[in-house]
């Protein structure tokens, strides 16, 4: 499995051609407390990638969307924080826009119409505004939000490095995203929801991203050597960065995307083998990293994930 990173001048959007974009890679949701629902996740399962939900347990796969021939895996979907309605990224009208949808298919709804690159979205936890990734018009990646209509856009990053994945914590009073700042190949930050009081969570020789704060706010999960060629591993740390330790081993799976489940308990995440083209499944474990346990077997047909960007699973919230 190729790492996902290699995006830098290979999408074409409809009135420009991206060429500055750094290869973005998979976003591991946000996670809000409550009774696990369902997975969501995208793959390409008929000749173009559509959007899919599955019990943690593996069964009653269910095909959300029915939307135009893409060859985009960069969906990104993250579940509201009441598990009814999907965020995700979509190319349809040759731009990446961001969209909703009502988990049983219904309700589409376009939230950004700029014709600029909009991806990586999540809701904050009342579900009133949306943080997400864009390239601002000038083909570096900054971090901005929204309120959940598409109204009163704001950037919180404003600088030369991209920076991507960015999720609210559980508290709703800050936003961790992964950057390219100080020339870094990939590190975890933190900052207040209106941009200020920026921190950085890891250094190097991690390359670390995609993290994913659990429901109570006191961990977080993420992923290994964003931004290279190396396969991935999972990760689990406190909030603030602090006692790491690798939950998966690339000799065993290449694992990226984790999202903790809505009860804390449990991590999903997107995995395959490394001796194998192009295989990749959803996955769920403990959150020690015991009991791996494969619920969506070979969801992306041969050749359809050479990026390796291609499920981004998020555990939503079972609704009330």
């Amino acid at each position: 499995m190729n790492h996902p990173f290699a995006l830098r001048r290979k999408l074409s959007l409809a009135a420009t051609v991206l060429s500055a974009l750094v290869l973005l890679s998979n976003l591991a949701s946000a996670t809000y407390h409550g009774q696990n629902g369902r997975v969501a996740f995208v793959a390409n399962l008929s000749g173009t990638f559509q959007l899919y939900t599955i019990n943690s347990d593996g069964s009653d796969m269910f095909q959300v969307t029915n939307l135009p021939p893409t060859d985009n895996s960069l969906w990104f979907p993250d579940y509201s924080p009441d598990g009814r309605r999907i965020l995700f990224s979509h190319d349809m009208t040759g731009a990446f826009e961001l969209y909703a949808i009502n988990a049983d298919g219904t309700g589409l709804t376009q939230l950004t119409a700029d014709n600029g690159f909009n991806i990586f979205a999540h809701w904050s936890p009342d579900g009133s505004r949306i943080v997400f990734s864009s390239d601002l018009g000038r083909g570096v990646v900054q971090i901005v939000t929204m309120n959940a209509d598409g109204s009163d856009r704001r950037n919180l990053t404003n600088n030369f490095w991209d920076n991507y994945q960015p999720e609210y914590t559980a508290d709703g009073k800050h936003i961790i995203f992964a950057s390219q700042m100080g020339g870094l190949v990939s590190a975890l930050w933190v900052i207040n929801t209106d941009g200020a009081h920026k921190k950085q969570l890891t250094a190097p020789p991690l390359e670390a991203g995609g993290a994913d704060a659990s429901p109570d706010g006191k961990q977080m999960v993420f992923y290994t050597q964003q931004n290279t060629a190396r396969p991935t591993s999972v990760w689990i740390a406190n909030i603030d960065g602090s006692r790491l330790k690798r939950l998966t081993r690339p000799q065993d799976l290449v694992a990226l995307a984790p999202t903790f489940s809505p009860d804390g308990t449990k991590i999903a995440f997107q995995g395959g083998s490394k001796s194998t083209s192009n295989a990749v499944n959803v996955y769920t474990m403990n959150t020690d990293g015991s009991n791996v346990e494969r619920i969506a077997t070979d969801v992306m047909l041969p050749g359809w994930c050479n990026e390796g960007n291609c499920l981004a699973p998020d555990w939503g919230a079972k609704p009330q």
